[in-house]
């Protein structure tokens, strides 16, 4: 018999812009001034909030802007040029010139550049990947009050990279970035409450902070919020809740509360039952490559629930996600080759699954390939 998964658990601008011909004009108004040189009207034109981030987009020459003002020394758009060719935008996406504007950006001070440079130091982008510079630039930009760097120092110092593992110091600083509003840091902090990592455990304090980064919309701590309130941990119990939160994160493409989603459906809780709206809600997982959602995918196609049954399709979900080495997955295709099912029947290959099932423990899948090796040697002689 198949078998089925259960539930898994597992970041100002204005309402509108000027319109465009409105711009045009703003644009040929102040030229005469931008060339006067003034690196900080430069800047300000290329970056300029009342036109919004989307105005690099529309008008490429907002990017000139910036590097005239970056080559002047204009510290803020050296940090931006830097962001530019980090993304690519206005300019040809380069990590060396990200590296190499934002490293000055940061040398004259500026928080936010020495947090990107760090991060460009975390993960070798631009520069050779360094824990150590890494550390040593979040820690600057933290001691400036920068949020993001607050909680990646907190990181540090609870991993040890860089640095020597402190719990105390890594909780400090975590504590700084989650009071700033940083949803990573109060992602992480909830993290810690919950499995009582360096603070006494307390499902209660998990639920606060990973509700603040819910509510900033992480979808991280949306879908765990939705798992806390599943199972009334730190929260009263409710599926209703839980069903809220988990399609807040699975609107935003998490695939493990898109998969939940199809469990709430295809079980009825919180929700009236339809197995047509899991088995949506399972594509959406599973095309992201979300194991169990093919797992269960190929389940509902066999059983034909929610869609017309199809054993070919089971099987070509099944084998999706046995490849990423899924046992249960690995079984019910290892079952599917052992009767014929959407496949040419072949115990050899059948046995070749459950092997692969066996060997990560499963029962189902060792009692499977022991019959199979008594029937093999039996109808072999």
């Amino acid at each position: 018999m198949l078998k089925k998964l259960l539930f898994c658990v597992l970041c100002a601008l204005p309402v509108s812009l000027p319109a465009s011909a409105e711009i045009s004009g703003q644009i040929n108004a102040l030229d005469a001034v931008l060339k006067q040189g003034r690196a900080q009207n430069q800047f300000k034109f290329g970056f300029s909030p009342e036109w919004g981030r989307d105005f690099r987009t529309n008008y490429p020459d907002a990017a000139r802007w910036i590097v005239k003002a970056a080559e002047q020394g204009q510290p803020l758009a050296q940090c931006e040029l830097g962001y530019l060719y980090l993304k690519g935008i206005g300019v040809v996406q380069s990590d060396i010139e990200a590296a190499k504007w934002i490293r000055k950006a940061a040398l004259q001070g500026i928080p936010k550049a020495q947090f990107y440079l760090g991060s460009l130091y975390q993960l070798g982008r631009g520069v050779p990947q360094s824990d150590l510079e890494a550390f040593i630039w979040y820690s600057k930009a933290a001691e400036s009050g920068d949020a993001r760097a607050q909680g990646a120092l907190g990181l540090k110092y609870s991993s040890g990279n860089g640095v020597g593992r402190n719990d105390i110091e890594a909780m400090k600083w975590l504590q700084k970035s989650a009071e700033q509003g940083d949803e990573r840091g109060q992602c992480i902090l909830g993290f810690r409450y919950a499995k009582g990592n360096g603070v006494p455990q307390s499902y209660e304090e998990a639920a606060k902070w990973f509700r603040m980064a819910a509510e900033q919309g992480d979808a991280m701590a949306q879908c765990i919020l939705g798992y806390m309130y599943y199972e009334g941990k730190g929260v009263s119990q409710s599926y209703a809740e839980a069903l809220k939160w988990y399609g807040r994160a699975g609107q935003q493409g998490e695939a493990i509360a898109q998969f939940n989603i199809a469990m709430m459906y295809e079980k009825g809780k919180g929700v009236q039952r339809d197995c047509s709206e899991a088995v949506k809600w399972l594509f959406k997982a599973a095309l992201q490559g979300d194991a169990h959602a093919q797992t269960n995918l190929g389940y509902m196609y066999y059983e034909g629930k929610g869609v017309s049954e199809n054993h070919v399709e089971a099987v070509k979900w099944f084998r999706k996600a046995a490849l990423q080495g899924d046992p249960i997955a690995q079984f019910d295709l290892g079952s599917m080759y052992e009767r014929g099912k959407g496949v040419p029947k072949d115990e050899n290959m059948a046995a070749n699954w459950y092997r692969k099932s066996a060997d990560q423990g499963d029962e189902h899948a060792r009692r499977a390939l022991k019959r199979l090796r008594i029937y093999i040697f039996y109808t072999s002689e």
